[in-house]
């Protein structure tokens, strides 16, 4: 079974300033009803972009904030207030509403059928050391990690998973890796979500996490979402160990301009996989979240993922050739994924069954090679003419983005 391909969180789109501060005018006045709230549209085209990438785990992008903020909210968080870029817990904690279930639900309404959809929420241990304690509700981090895990966090994915809108959790702990010591007390915060979970939970861990898998791989969790690409002595660490947990890899650099290309991400997932063993690796993902990428930066980064994915499990994208019309029987199509890998300047043209196997991958730099290959084998592929039509369409936005003045090609999908 091939790892999936997947984000941490955050994607880089933002709606205008002016479109928020009219939203929320408009809210605190109870006319919230009468005008569209800016940041749906930021999770629709992060949705959008993710699947064009070829992300199979989507997430909301978490477009309306960062990883603090979405979860220390003081509208729907009493006992949170901020003081300009702190957070202060100035009473007693309980939550009057849940925090993302409507834009986890946005989000799945329109994203593509055939993909999963997961939400990242921070974990207790990370927002109690964020948050300073300005109350005596709370004598320590300890006490206020362990309110936060009960009345924030374990509430917040008991709604996710009653919506039937996640297939997936994904706790996020970006200091854990930075600190000296790991305090004994996050095993119980674990602990408990999981007791919670009908769902997988996925932990990531930014940073360095070599000193601490092994404690990380003693929590109740399905997946380590890691940082192998900064981090090559997670490699040596991780193979003398045994562990339950599947792996996700961290291929690309969340925070740099730079687009990796297709052959050096799939240099650094077979490195892992021949070290761990590809039953282990679970998961394939940017190092952590993309919020300060540029948007095209980040779908590249993200659509040379897959290419690499596919390239490493599924083999290399052939070449089309001109022949007679396939009899084989006609397959049924999952998703068609076109991707443009600009290092060798081809088009690449994937198709996946049910199952998210591969039953062809086509490779050119030549758009009307591709075609010739899609029409001849547009029967046994299962294609309808009016998919076809689209491919046609797709493959030559794909052509004209490699011209002299190359640009970002981005698969315009159908439901």
């Amino acid at each position: 079974m091939s790892p999936g391909t997947t984000t941490i969180g955050s994607y880089p789109v933002f709606p205008s300033l002016e479109d928020v501060e009219y939203y929320q005018k408009m809210v605190d006045k109870g006319l919230g009803d009468e005008v569209v709230d800016p940041f749906l549209w930021s999770i629709e085209e992060s949705v959008d972009d993710f699947a064009a990438a070829g992300v199979e785990m989507l997430s909301t992008g978490q477009t309306r904030g960062d990883l603090f903020s979405l979860f220390l909210d003081p509208k729907l968080v009493k006992g949170i207030n901020w003081d300009g870029p702190r957070a202060l817990v100035t009473g007693r904690l309980s939550r009057t509403s849940s925090l993302r279930l409507q834009d986890v639900k946005f989000a799945r309404s329109v994203a593509p059928g055939q993909l999963s959809l997961k939400e990242p929420i921070t974990d207790a241990y990370t927002l109690a050391r964020f948050a300073k304690i300005s109350t005596g509700h709370y004598k320590d981090t300890r006490e206020l990690a362990r309110d936060l895990n009960r009345k924030v966090v374990i509430p917040e994915l008991e709604d996710l998973q009653t919506s039937g809108a996640v297939d997936m959790v994904q706790l996020d702990s970006p200091n854990i890796a930075s600190e000296s010591a790991t305090p004994e007390y996050v095993r119980g915060l674990y602990e408990e979500v999981a007791s919670a979970s009908k769902l997988p939970i996925a932990l990531h861990a930014c940073g360095d996490t070599t000193r601490l898998f092994r404690f990380l791989t003693s929590l109740r969790v399905d997946a380590l979402l890691l940082d192998f690409y900064h981090y090559p002595r997670l490699l040596e660490e991780a193979s003398r160990r045994n562990f339950d947990q599947s792996i996700g890899v961290g291929v690309t650099d969340a925070q740099s301009p730079r687009i990796e290309g297709v052959d050096e991400i799939a240099s650094l997932i077979r490195r892992v996989t021949k070290a761990l063993g590809e039953q282990r690796v679970g998961w394939v993902h940017p190092h952590c979240g993309q919020r300060s990428l540029h948007r095209l930066t980040a779908f590249e980064k993200n659509a040379n993922m897959t290419m690499a994915r596919d390239d490493v499990f599924f083999g290399e994208a052939e070449e089309p050739r001109t022949h007679r019309p396939s009899r084989e029987r006609a397959k049924v199509m999952k998703r068609v994924l076109i991707g443009v890998k600009k290092e060798t300047g081809e088009i690449v043209v994937t198709f996946y069954g049910r199952q998210g196997q591969v039953a062809r991958r086509y490779r050119s730099k030549f758009a009307d090679s591709l075609l010739q290959a899609v029409q001849d084998n547009s029967e046994s592929l299962g294609l309808s003419k009016t998919q076809l039509a689209h491919l046609i369409l797709e493959l030559g936005r794909a052509a004209a983005s490699l011209q002299p003045q190359p640009s970002t090609y981005r698969q315009r999908l159908t439901t």
